[in-house]
Protein backbone atom coordinates (compact mmCIF):
# COMPACT_ATOMS: atom_id res chain seq x y z
CA UNK A 1 0.00 0.00 0.00
CA UNK A 2 1.26 3.58 -0.91
CA UNK A 3 0.53 6.64 1.49
CA UNK A 4 0.58 10.21 1.04
CA UNK A 5 2.07 13.32 3.72
CA UNK A 6 -1.80 14.70 2.47
CA UNK A 7 -3.14 12.14 5.27
CA UNK A 8 -5.43 14.28 7.71
CA UNK A 9 -4.64 13.79 11.00
CA UNK A 10 -8.58 14.54 12.27
CA UNK A 11 -9.67 10.98 10.60
CA UNK A 12 -7.40 9.01 13.10
CA UNK A 13 -10.06 7.85 15.16
CA UNK A 14 -10.93 5.74 12.05
CA UNK A 15 -7.55 3.75 12.71
CA UNK A 16 -8.98 3.18 16.11
CA UNK A 17 -11.81 1.88 15.66
CA UNK A 18 -11.43 -0.28 12.45
CA UNK A 19 -11.54 -3.82 14.24
CA UNK A 20 -15.04 -2.62 15.21
CA UNK A 21 -16.76 -1.04 12.10
CA UNK A 22 -18.51 -5.05 10.71
CA UNK A 23 -19.10 -5.77 14.09
CA UNK A 24 -20.93 -2.19 14.35
CA UNK A 25 -22.84 -2.74 11.27
CA UNK A 26 -24.20 -6.23 11.78
CA UNK A 27 -27.35 -6.58 12.18
CA UNK A 28 -28.42 -2.84 11.29
CA UNK A 29 -31.39 -3.29 9.49
CA UNK A 30 -31.39 0.62 8.28
CA UNK A 31 -27.84 0.21 7.11
CA UNK A 32 -28.66 -3.36 5.53
CA UNK A 33 -31.28 -1.88 3.28
CA UNK A 34 -29.26 1.32 2.00
CA UNK A 35 -26.48 -0.81 1.51
CA UNK A 36 -29.46 -3.07 -0.79
CA UNK A 37 -30.40 0.07 -2.80
CA UNK A 38 -27.02 1.12 -3.32
CA UNK A 39 -25.79 -1.99 -4.75
CA UNK A 40 -28.89 -1.50 -7.09
CA UNK A 41 -27.34 1.46 -8.47
CA UNK A 42 -23.64 -0.24 -8.89
CA UNK A 43 -25.03 -3.24 -10.81
CA UNK A 44 -26.73 -0.03 -13.30
CA UNK A 45 -23.67 1.74 -13.66
CA UNK A 46 -20.83 -0.93 -13.71
CA UNK A 47 -20.93 -3.60 -16.23
CA UNK A 48 -19.25 -6.83 -15.41
CA UNK A 49 -15.75 -6.86 -15.32
CA UNK A 50 -15.26 -3.04 -14.21
CA UNK A 51 -12.22 -1.33 -13.33
CA UNK A 52 -13.41 0.80 -10.11
CA UNK A 53 -12.30 3.18 -7.72
CA UNK A 54 -13.60 3.12 -4.17
CA UNK A 55 -13.13 6.62 -2.04
CA UNK A 56 -13.18 5.57 1.47
CA UNK A 57 -13.06 1.73 1.47
CA UNK A 58 -13.41 1.11 4.92
CA UNK A 59 -13.09 -2.68 5.53
CA UNK A 60 -14.46 -3.67 1.80
CA UNK A 61 -17.71 -4.53 2.60
CA UNK A 62 -18.86 -3.05 -0.84
CA UNK A 63 -15.52 -3.61 -2.79
CA UNK A 64 -15.32 -7.50 -2.17
CA UNK A 65 -18.80 -8.16 -3.07
CA UNK A 66 -18.64 -6.13 -6.49
CA UNK A 67 -15.32 -8.59 -7.07
CA UNK A 68 -17.43 -11.70 -5.99
CA UNK A 69 -20.66 -10.86 -7.60
CA UNK A 70 -19.69 -8.53 -10.54
CA UNK A 71 -15.95 -9.31 -11.09
CA UNK A 72 -14.93 -6.15 -10.73
CA UNK A 73 -11.39 -4.98 -10.52
CA UNK A 74 -11.26 -2.37 -7.53
CA UNK A 75 -8.50 0.54 -6.69
CA UNK A 76 -8.82 1.00 -3.03
CA UNK A 77 -8.17 4.52 -1.25
CA UNK A 78 -9.18 5.37 2.33
CA UNK A 79 -7.02 8.03 4.72
CA UNK A 80 -6.86 5.30 7.53
CA UNK A 81 -3.96 2.28 6.72
CA UNK A 82 -6.17 -0.04 9.27
CA UNK A 83 -8.74 0.33 7.35
CA UNK A 84 -7.29 0.05 3.55
CA UNK A 85 -5.34 -3.35 4.98
CA UNK A 86 -8.56 -4.38 5.87
CA UNK A 87 -10.58 -3.91 2.80
CA UNK A 88 -7.16 -4.95 0.88
CA UNK A 89 -7.69 -8.43 2.51
CA UNK A 90 -11.07 -9.02 2.09
CA UNK A 91 -10.92 -8.40 -1.39
CA UNK A 92 -7.98 -10.50 -1.56
CA UNK A 93 -9.49 -13.09 -0.24
CA UNK A 94 -12.32 -13.19 -2.87
CA UNK A 95 -10.20 -13.30 -5.55
CA UNK A 96 -6.35 -11.80 -5.47
CA UNK A 97 -6.66 -9.92 -9.16
CA UNK A 98 -9.55 -8.10 -8.10
CA UNK A 99 -7.00 -5.37 -6.18
CA UNK A 100 -5.62 -3.26 -8.48
CA UNK A 101 -4.03 -1.52 -5.66
CA UNK A 102 -4.81 0.09 -2.21
CA UNK A 103 -3.62 3.97 -1.50
CA UNK A 104 -3.67 5.81 1.90
CA UNK A 105 -4.96 9.17 0.52
CA UNK A 106 -7.61 11.43 1.14
CA UNK A 107 -10.37 11.20 -1.46
CA UNK A 108 -9.25 14.98 -2.29
CA UNK A 109 -5.81 13.49 -3.10
CA UNK A 110 -7.07 10.90 -5.75
CA UNK A 111 -5.38 12.85 -8.90
CA UNK A 112 -2.02 12.20 -7.48
CA UNK A 113 -3.11 8.51 -8.52
CA UNK A 114 -3.26 9.81 -12.59
CA UNK A 115 0.54 9.23 -13.22
CA UNK A 116 0.61 5.50 -11.84
CA UNK A 117 -2.45 4.76 -13.76
CA UNK A 118 -2.85 6.70 -16.29
CA UNK A 119 -5.86 9.06 -17.34
CA UNK A 120 -9.59 7.75 -18.25
CA UNK A 121 -7.86 4.01 -17.27
CA UNK A 122 -11.25 3.07 -14.92
CA UNK A 123 -15.03 2.51 -15.78
CA UNK A 124 -16.26 4.21 -12.64
CA UNK A 125 -16.06 4.77 -9.08
CA UNK A 126 -18.05 5.30 -5.70
CA UNK A 127 -17.95 6.04 -2.74
CA UNK A 128 -20.68 4.99 -0.18
CA UNK A 129 -22.15 6.52 3.49
CA UNK A 130 -20.18 9.22 3.93
CA UNK A 131 -16.75 9.10 3.64
CA UNK A 132 -16.85 12.49 1.41
CA UNK A 133 -18.05 14.51 3.95
CA UNK A 134 -14.54 14.37 5.59
CA UNK A 135 -13.70 16.57 2.51
CA UNK A 136 -13.48 20.30 2.73
CA UNK A 137 -14.49 20.79 -1.00
CA UNK A 138 -15.72 18.21 -3.30
CA UNK A 139 -14.39 20.19 -6.24
CA UNK A 140 -10.46 17.93 -6.10
CA UNK A 141 -12.88 15.03 -5.66
CA UNK A 142 -14.42 15.92 -9.05
CA UNK A 143 -11.14 16.82 -11.24
CA UNK A 144 -9.18 14.59 -9.95
CA UNK A 145 -12.30 11.56 -10.83
CA UNK A 146 -12.29 13.51 -13.89
CA UNK A 147 -9.12 12.02 -14.72
CA UNK A 148 -9.01 8.63 -13.84
CA UNK A 149 -12.39 7.63 -15.56
CA UNK A 150 -12.90 7.69 -18.86
CA UNK A 151 -15.64 8.96 -21.30
CA UNK A 152 -18.96 7.48 -20.59
CA UNK A 153 -17.79 5.78 -16.89
CA UNK A 154 -20.18 6.38 -13.81
CA UNK A 155 -19.81 7.64 -10.47
CA UNK A 156 -22.15 6.29 -7.41
CA UNK A 157 -22.17 8.67 -4.56
CA UNK A 158 -23.79 8.35 -1.02
CA UNK A 159 -22.84 11.88 0.98
CA UNK A 160 -24.92 12.55 4.31
CA UNK A 161 -27.48 15.37 3.46
CA UNK A 162 -27.52 18.60 4.87
CA UNK A 163 -31.12 18.32 5.03
CA UNK A 164 -32.30 15.84 7.02
CA UNK A 165 -35.97 16.42 8.90
CA UNK A 166 -36.46 12.76 10.88
CA UNK A 167 -32.57 13.69 12.68
CA UNK A 168 -34.36 17.07 12.96
CA UNK A 169 -37.37 15.94 14.62
CA UNK A 170 -35.42 13.29 16.59
CA UNK A 171 -33.20 15.93 18.08
CA UNK A 172 -35.91 18.55 18.86
CA UNK A 173 -38.32 15.94 20.40
CA UNK A 174 -35.45 15.57 22.82
CA UNK A 175 -35.12 19.37 23.07
CA UNK A 176 -31.55 18.99 21.94
CA UNK A 177 -31.82 21.94 19.09
CA UNK A 178 -28.00 22.37 18.64
CA UNK A 179 -28.05 18.30 17.44
CA UNK A 180 -30.86 18.78 15.45
CA UNK A 181 -29.56 21.95 13.38
CA UNK A 182 -25.89 20.53 13.69
CA UNK A 183 -25.88 19.60 9.77
CA UNK A 184 -27.17 23.51 8.44
CA UNK A 185 -23.75 25.20 9.21
CA UNK A 186 -19.93 24.85 9.29
CA UNK A 187 -18.00 21.78 9.78
CA UNK A 188 -18.68 19.91 12.85
CA UNK A 189 -16.65 17.34 14.82
CA UNK A 190 -18.79 14.15 14.59
CA UNK A 191 -18.28 10.82 16.01
CA UNK A 192 -16.56 7.90 14.01
CA UNK A 193 -18.71 5.07 15.40
CA UNK A 194 -22.09 5.42 17.07
CA UNK A 195 -21.07 6.41 20.70
CA UNK A 196 -17.87 7.27 19.70
CA UNK A 197 -15.56 10.07 20.85
CA UNK A 198 -16.26 13.57 18.39
CA UNK A 199 -13.52 13.63 16.67
CA UNK A 200 -13.55 13.51 13.02
CA UNK A 201 -14.26 16.80 11.00
CA UNK A 202 -17.05 16.15 9.22
CA UNK A 203 -18.87 18.99 5.77
CA UNK A 204 -22.85 18.38 5.27
CA UNK A 205 -23.81 18.49 1.71
CA UNK A 206 -27.11 19.02 -0.18
CA UNK A 207 -27.52 17.39 -3.09
CA UNK A 208 -26.98 20.85 -5.22
CA UNK A 209 -23.84 21.25 -3.94
CA UNK A 210 -22.63 17.75 -4.52
CA UNK A 211 -23.99 18.15 -8.45
CA UNK A 212 -22.85 21.55 -8.29
CA UNK A 213 -19.14 20.47 -7.52
CA UNK A 214 -19.07 17.62 -10.19
CA UNK A 215 -21.00 19.67 -13.11
CA UNK A 216 -17.56 20.65 -14.80
CA UNK A 217 -16.69 16.98 -15.96
CA UNK A 218 -19.91 14.77 -14.86
CA UNK A 219 -23.80 15.40 -15.67
CA UNK A 220 -26.05 13.86 -13.12
CA UNK A 221 -27.95 10.09 -14.15
CA UNK A 222 -29.96 9.67 -11.10
CA UNK A 223 -30.91 11.36 -7.43
CA UNK A 224 -32.58 9.41 -4.50
CA UNK A 225 -32.90 10.27 -0.81
CA UNK A 226 -31.00 7.34 1.25
CA UNK A 227 -33.43 7.06 3.05
CA UNK A 228 -36.09 8.87 3.21
CA UNK A 229 -38.80 7.25 5.51
CA UNK A 230 -36.68 5.18 7.11
CA UNK A 231 -34.42 6.58 9.91
CA UNK A 232 -30.85 7.30 9.95
CA UNK A 233 -28.56 3.98 10.71
CA UNK A 234 -28.11 5.15 14.12
CA UNK A 235 -31.91 5.33 15.01
CA UNK A 236 -32.17 1.73 13.91
CA UNK A 237 -32.99 0.35 17.30
CA UNK A 238 -36.54 2.77 16.88
CA UNK A 239 -37.20 0.52 13.19
CA UNK A 240 -36.33 -2.60 15.36
CA UNK A 241 -38.88 -1.74 18.24
CA UNK A 242 -41.70 -1.23 15.29
CA UNK A 243 -40.49 -3.53 12.84
CA UNK A 244 -43.91 -3.88 11.18
CA UNK A 245 -44.83 -0.09 10.81
CA UNK A 246 -41.32 0.46 9.14
CA UNK A 247 -41.61 -2.65 7.36
CA UNK A 248 -44.25 -1.17 5.77
CA UNK A 249 -42.86 2.28 4.86
CA UNK A 250 -40.39 0.38 3.45
CA UNK A 251 -42.60 -0.82 0.62
CA UNK A 252 -42.39 3.01 -0.41
CA UNK A 253 -39.15 4.10 0.48
CA UNK A 254 -37.71 3.05 -3.21
CA UNK A 255 -40.69 5.08 -4.92
CA UNK A 256 -40.85 8.02 -2.66
CA UNK A 257 -36.84 8.60 -2.27
CA UNK A 258 -36.86 9.35 -5.75
CA UNK A 259 -39.85 12.23 -6.25
CA UNK A 260 -38.53 15.65 -6.72
CA UNK A 261 -38.21 17.56 -3.79
CA UNK A 262 -38.28 14.19 -1.41
CA UNK A 263 -35.16 12.85 -3.24
CA UNK A 264 -33.45 16.33 -1.66
CA UNK A 265 -34.52 15.25 2.44
CA UNK A 266 -32.83 11.97 3.34
CA UNK A 267 -30.00 10.96 5.53
CA UNK A 268 -28.05 10.60 2.88
CA UNK A 269 -28.22 11.56 -1.21
CA UNK A 270 -27.52 9.23 -3.19
CA UNK A 271 -25.71 10.68 -6.90
CA UNK A 272 -25.15 8.87 -9.90
CA UNK A 273 -23.38 10.64 -12.23
CA UNK A 274 -21.45 10.18 -15.73
CA UNK A 275 -18.34 11.16 -16.98
CA UNK A 276 -19.01 13.89 -19.98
Amino acid sequence: MSSSSRRPTDLAGFDATAARYDADEEGNVVLGHMRARAFDQFRQAFPRGSRLIELGSGTGTEASRLVRELACRVLLVDPSPHLLERAAAKVRAVEEPGLLGAHALPARAVGELVPAYGRGSFDGAYSSFGPLNCEPSLVPVARGLAELVRPGGELVLSIINRWCPAEVAWFALHAELGEATRRWGGPVDAAAYPGGPKDVRTWYYSRSEITAAFSEGFVVEHVEALPLLLPPPYLDFILRRFRATFRMLERFEPLAARQPLLRELGDHVLVRLRRR
